[in-house]
């Protein structure tokens, strides 16, 4: 009897300990924002040494989170360039060679694993791999974009698949209004979330 017991409190605080050890590495798992922003120059931000430009809101992202010192764009188009973002692999590898090649559905990218770990992830703006589809891509539990470049103003923008909308406004004011939207979701329970951004 006494050892049964003793089994019972021991298999008991096993258990608890477990559970507080995955408790605990869920809570230090990170929330991923990655901001995608074409044609600017790596002297145009502060963080990296620009004297004419301020960028105090990015220099402190880059101070607070991580910021790529040491990096080199494979491919100087936008479709082919997002895609080796997403997959780390080089154009030859993914297949996107153009800015009209679609991203295969069966290629893995690092959101897509992200999600698969119990992150919720999204993909807001720019997507440009595609250049008439605007549908929602594998990988993502969000996600918003529209056909082809975009536009500057009132962008019409696919909503999660849910149908298309026309948003009034510049397209770098309403990219961030819409991650900030999804961040601001409420989720239970709050899983880790990956946010990827892109503009035009």
């Amino acid at each position: 009897m006494k050892s049964r017991f003793a089994s019972t409190v021991a298999l008991g605080i096993a258990l608890l300990l477990l559970a507080c050890r995955a408790e605990a590495a869920a809570a230090t798992r990170p929330n991923i924002v990655f901001v995608l922003v074409d044609d600017m120059g790596y002297a145009d931000l502060g963080c990296y040494g620009a004297k004419d430009i301020r960028t105090p809101h990015i220099d402190r992202l880059a101070k607070e989170g991580v910021a790529f010192k040491n990096m080199f764009c494979t491919t100087s188009l936008c479709s082919p360039s997002r895609a080796s973002i997403l997959t780390g692999l080089y154009a030859h590898r993914h297949g996107v060679r153009d800015n009209f090649t679609e991203l295969p559905a069966a290629l893995p990218h690092w959101p897509g694993r992200l999600r698969e770990s119990g992150y919720a992830t999204a993909y807001l703006g720019k997507w440009h791999m595609g250049e008439n589809n605007d549908e929602p891509r594998p990988g993502f539990n969000w996600f918003v974009t529209h056909k082809g470049q975009g536009k500057y103003f009132d962008t019409e923008w696919n909503i999660n698949g849910t149908g298309r909308k026309v948003v009034p406004g510049y397209y770098t004011h309403i990219v961030p209004d819409m991650a900030m939207e999804w961040l601001a979701r409420p989720r239970d329970p709050l899983p880790p979330s990956s946010l990827q951004a892109g503009s035009i």
